[in-house]
Parts: C-alpha cells; sequence; structure tokens
C-alpha cells in the first residue's frame, strides 16, 4: 500500500511538472553534398538564405539566437588542432572561452561574446578530407531556456560520411 501511495505522488508531481510545458517540436535535415545530419526546434528557428550551399543557416524566431551547421572539403589537410589554433588566432571573438574539450578529430570552443553565449563544435570526417560544423549563439539571459537545445542539437549533429 505505501509503495502504491508513493507511485501516486511521484506520479501525480511528474504530471505537475509537465502541465505547462509545451514540447518542442524537433525537425532533422541532411546535406546531400556532405551528408552530415542536424535536428533542431523547428518551433524555435527558421532557416535563413546563405552565402553557401553547403551551409544552412538559421535564426530565432523571438530572440537573437542563431545557428549554422555546414562542412568543406578540408583539401590542405588541416588538422582539427590547427584549424582550432586559428579561428582563436585570427576569426576573433574567442577571448572569453570557458569550455575547449577535443579529441584527435574534432574540439569544441564554448563561452561568451559580450552578452552572447556560443558554442561551436567541429569534426573531421573522412581520414580529415571534410571538415564539419555546428556553431550557435544565443543571449545570455536566455541561458536557461538555450542550453539545453544547444545540448541536444550537438547530440544529434553528425558528420558526413559521403566521402568521395
Amino acid at each position: 500500500m505505501l509503495r502504491f501511495a508513493l507511485f501516486t505522488v511521484v506520479l501525480s508531481l511528474a504530471s505537475l511538472g509537465s502541465a505547462g510545458a509545451v514540447p518542442e517540436q524537433w525537425t532533422s535535415q541532411s546535406n546531400p553534398e556532405f551528408g552530415f545530419s542536424f535536428s533542431y526546434p523547428k518551433t524555435m528557428f527558421s532557416q535563413v538564405p546563405g552565402e553557401r550551399p553547403s551551409f544552412h543557416y538559421f535564426a530565432s524566431t523571438d530572440t537573437a539566437s542563431k545557428f549554422l551547421v555546414g562542412a568543406w572539403d578540408n583539401r590542405n589537410g588541416t588538422t582539427p588542432e590547427e584549424f582550432k589554433r586559428w579561428l582563436v588566432a585570427n576569426a576573433g571573438g574567442y577571448d572569453e572561452v570557458t569550455y575547449r574539450p577535443g579529441g584527435r578529430s574534432w574540439f569544441v570552443l564554448s563561452g561568451y561574446r559580450g552578452e552572447q553565449i556560443y558554442y561551436e563544435k567541429v569534426m573531421f570526417s573522412c581520414g580529415g578530407r571534410v571538415a564539419n560544423v555546428y556553431a550557435m549563439s544565443y543571449p545570455t539571459a536566455q541561458r536557461a531556456r538555450y542550453d539545453s537545445v544547444v545540448e541536444r542539437m550537438e547530440d544529434y549533429f553528425r558528420p558526413g560520411r559521403n566521402c568521395r
């Protein structure tokens, strides 16, 4: 009897916690040229025209949040470590890096740019011949809303395997 009562209380609390939450509708896409795939909450972001066909650009509908995913041929054979050093030295805005894990074929740079939080993950595939990137930025004031979105998007971003 005690187990049943405890189960009922836990179930009631769980339903109260989710009663006001609106589930996000997620959609998935893949890039035909490089084969990378990604998912995002379609109720939060809309695709905007980009300059390069191998990159996809998105902006939020209600805040200053944005993300991009893309890939390019790494014809020069740049290593992940070399590319990370180049980004930090040349791209700007990497003064306040708070998170920088990496491995043999990937790295992450995350931190603050003014009032924005950024998260950038670069993964090399096809033996280093293709560089795949997922990058997102969002207002620091919206951190509670976007941190879990970034995490889920990062989990579902997969590098391409189109190794021509």
